[in-house]
């Protein structure tokens, strides 16, 4: 899958079957509209594109309210791949885009920038100034520049239409059970281990961090976790916060694993929450913070009876 950050179109472009939107968690419902690009694709002979946008448009519109992320960026982009689409296209979301007419958005975006065979969108796109762009203007733009035109229902689960924001408010809830009834998988956080300052190992639990350098849906506390390492699965307790104890520092994902030893810095993991032991606290000094990891360590084993 070929990753493309908007510039100016390229010198060859394919027939091609797009779908359009912010895609953050890649649930069940991004899956509806995502297979039917791509099926579309494979049925016509064509390439499939999905264009996005980087940052979240809401985190431009409403500067001051940064909008939480069901998935890293890394993890985002290797689950649509899994998806079997051939190019992600990235436009950097402006304030001046957010002020631009809809049908300028969409003969810049879509119609111009590619040989548009068929536009698949969600039930609930809206795009250009004041979000006033919908399925009738892309109706009346599709018969002008013939291509055609799909809108993809809701996919509902118990009763619920599947959404970004339902997800969002389950891991706000620590519902990570039900999780997987709307995101179609766990609710994970993805990302390679980074080399972190070595306290944990000074403290006797090592850990394996990934710094997410986004805002995540996950609360600050500590976690009882399932972690994925390649085609391993092992179990132990997360920190994802701030690190209070040792001053003002970047939110961190860290994981002391149990029973493991491995070297794995470089290496991509997948960090599953299961259940919240405790909010993330400042203690007073190391010894305190040393005796508190050892009873989340034993609160933990207790929850997975190991």
């Amino acid at each position: 899958m070929q990753v493309i950050h908007f510039q100016k179109k390229p010198k060859e472009t394919p027939r091609t079957v797009v779908t359009i939107g912010n895609f953050d968690g890649i649930h069940l419902g991004h899956h509806a509209l995502i297979s039917a690009a791509v099926n579309e694709a494979h049925s016509r002979g064509c390439a499939s594109a999905l264009v996005t946008f980087d940052p979240h448009p809401q985190e431009i519109i409403h500067s001051q309210q940064p909008v939480s992320r069901i998935c890293t960026s890394v993890h985002q982009l290797r689950l649509l791949e899994e998806l079997g689409l051939d190019e992600v296209h990235v436009i950097q979301f402006t304030k001046e885009l957010s002020q631009m007419l809809p049908e300028d958005f969409a003969l810049q975006f879509l119609i111009r920038r590619f040989d548009l065979v068929k536009l698949v969108i969600g039930y609930d796109f809206r795009f250009g100034k004041h979000r006033a762009g919908d399925f009738k203007l892309l109706e009346n733009l599709s018969q002008q520049y013939n291509f055609s035109l799909e809108e993809i229902a809701p996919i509902q689960q118990k009763g619920q239409t599947v959404s970004s924001t339902l997800i969002r408010q389950l891991i706000s809830e620590f519902q990570f059970a039900d999780i997987h009834l709307y995101l179609g998988r766990e609710y994970s956080i993805y990302g390679k281990v980074e080399k972190g300052e070595q306290r944990g190992k000074e403290l006797g639990f090592p850990t394996a961090n990934i710094l997410p350098k986004i805002t995540l849906a996950l609360a600050e506390g500590v976690y009882v976790t399932k972690i994925k390492l390649a085609e391993k699965t092992c179990y132990g307790v997360t920190n994802a916060g701030n690190k209070p104890t040792f001053g003002n520092n970047a939110f961190t994902v860290e994981t002391y694993i149990f029973d493991f030893e491995e070297d794995i810095y470089g290496e991509y993991i997948e960090v599953i929450p299961l259940h919240q032991l405790r909010q993330e606290m400042k203690f007073a000094c190391i010894e305190d913070l040393r005796k508190q990891i050892k009873k989340d360590v034993e609160s933990a084993r207790k929850y997975l009876n190991f």
